[in-house]
């Protein structure tokens, strides 16, 4: 037999879960309608790309950046001491 704490704890878990399946399910919702409208943009740009070359027009330009001289860096590097190792001293041959 089922203590009434051990069904509590049930009916409190199915609750905590129900909530959480409906924040899952709204939450999938959303994605999707962002995902809809976004396939609907592209859909109406490719669209109206398709009518500008079927009306034989030429189709704006598009931004043109300048490309940007790059500076040569010149790096000054020290040499380096290298650190002798502690610990145990090397044996010395006699």
């Amino acid at each position: 037999m089922t203590t009434s704490y051990k069904l509590e704890a049930i009916k409190a878990l199915k609750a905590r879960k129900k909530l959480e399946h409906e924040a899952e399910a709204q939450a999938l919702s959303e994605k999707l309608a962002e995902q809809a409208k976004a396939d609907a943009e592209n859909a109406a740009r490719i669209e109206k790309k398709l009518k500008l070359i079927a009306s034989g027009e030429s189709a704006p330009a598009e931004k043109q950046t300048k490309p940007v001289a790059k500076k040569k860096v010149t790096k000054k590097t020290a040499s380096k001491k290298v650190a002798k190792k502690a610990g145990r001293p090397s044996k010395k041959k006699a």
